[in-house]
């Protein structure tokens, strides 16, 4: 790994123990790089923006979490697929849901940000299909978003309301 892989993934380390320790809010780039030992110019080279910073933080944990529940997928149908993977997914999102919520709000409505993670969902749930039926595929992408949305936005997500709510929605099909 060379300087500036390293230097990458030390930024990652101490951004998140200062992010989870003290909040995304209060902490600030300044401290991140301090707390590195870098200057803040170096940071930056890195990473364009706090929000970004935080963005990495949670794809390289997500990654662990999408690793695991693809080694215990056993399902075929696409609504037994999506409550399969929600469930890994929900508690991921539900145990970090102070840092999506910022996430979310800064990220959501950006194509690329949305696109990405339907495309996600979509090859998990639906690569294994003879026949892909995409009015389907999107029904269900619906209800597996607009679920986790609506679990994240209360006070304290609750992952087992989520994955109940989802497994009704999904069982019309």
């Amino acid at each position: 790994m060379g300087n500036y892989d390293k230097t990458h993934q030390h930024i990652l380390n101490v951004a998140w123990q200062l992010f989870s320790k003290h909040g995304f809010n209060e902490t600030s780039t300044r401290q991140i790089s301090s707390t590195c030992g870098i200057a803040i110019g170096t940071l930056f080279k890195h990473f364009d923006s706090k929000i970004a910073i935080l963005e990495a933080c949670l794809d390289l944990r997500f990654h662990d979490v999408l690793e695991l529940a693809k080694e215990t997928d056993i399902h075929r149908p696409p609504r037994l697929k999506i409550n399969h993977y929600a469930q890994y997914f929900y508690q991921f999102y539900c145990l970090h849901h102070r840092f999506y919520k910022v996430l979310f709000s800064q990220r959501l409505f950006r194509k690329t940000f949305q696109q990405q993670h339907m495309e996600l969902i979509q090859s998990l749930v639906f690569a294994d299909q003879p026949q892909f039926n995409k009015v389907k595929a999107a029904i269900l992408l619906d209800c597996y978003f607009m679920t986790l949305l609506y679990g994240l936005g209360a006070e304290t997500p609750n992952t087992k309301l989520m994955l109940r709510t989802l497994s009704q929605k999904v069982s019309i099909f």
